[in-house]
């Protein structure tokens, strides 16, 4: 979106949709998600987004905004969903550029749902993520002038991931504070030297 010009204005967790139909024989009700969306049976097993992979996408659209080349890009905050924006919370908050606030948002997503946890969302933190901390750490600068482009933050991002050992693609997400036994680590590695064995990457493509 930021590379043709269009800030999405609402970056928040709520606003992430996946496209889990490839998980399931038949589509899952969104009420109750065991049973099939015409109530003629039980869903399939959920496959794994390993093997099946998902697509996400980014919704709701209602505060975007499109800059043309000699346009100005300021807004007058606040707006959208996430109340943390440092440009939002000055006193007389003045117009600010949209896209590094897209920037700040996406961080503030990974932030609260992996690195730190939220207690206002009810989120804990996630174990194995701090490769991904310094991206992160700029994405949510307190100064919108020194956070990276979108363009800049994936490029780093696959640089990132480039990186990383196939030990860590493939380690287990863990959140803090669950009970994770060795029980858990065997059948989590055994799954994934057969998937090794067969070849499927650590990360799919979908």
């Amino acid at each position: 979106m930021h590379h043709h010009n269009v800030s999405h204005g609402d970056c928040k967790e709520d606003n992430i949709m996946a496209d889990n139909s490839a998980l399931f024989d038949h589509p899952p009700h969104p009420q109750l998600p065991y049973m099939r969306r015409d109530f003629k049976g039980l869903v399939s097993r959920v496959t794994s987004r390993t093997i099946c992979p998902v697509k996400y996408y980014i919704i709701d659209f209602g505060l975007s905004q499109f800059y043309g080349s000699g346009d100005v890009r300021l807004k007058t905050p606040p707006w959208g969903g996430d109340r943390t924006v440092p440009e939002h919370l000055l006193p007389n908050a003045p117009p600010c550029d949209p896209f590094p606030v897209d920037v700040y948002c996406i961080g503030n997503i990974i932030r609260e749902g992996y690195l730190d946890g939220s207690e206002y969302l009810r989120l804990r933190p996630k174990k194995g993520f701090e490769f991904m901390r310094e991206l992160v750490t700029d994405m949510v600068n307190n100064d919108p002038k020194k956070r990276p482009t979108m363009d800049e933050v994936v490029s780093r991002y696959d640089k990132i991931v480039v990186g990383l050992s196939e030990w860590k693609l493939r380690s287990p997400v863990i959140t803090a504070g669950d009970f994770y036994t060795i029980f858990h680590s065997i059948f989590h590695w055994t799954k994934q030297i057969f998937r090794i064995m067969r070849r499927i990457p650590a990360i799919p493509k979908a």
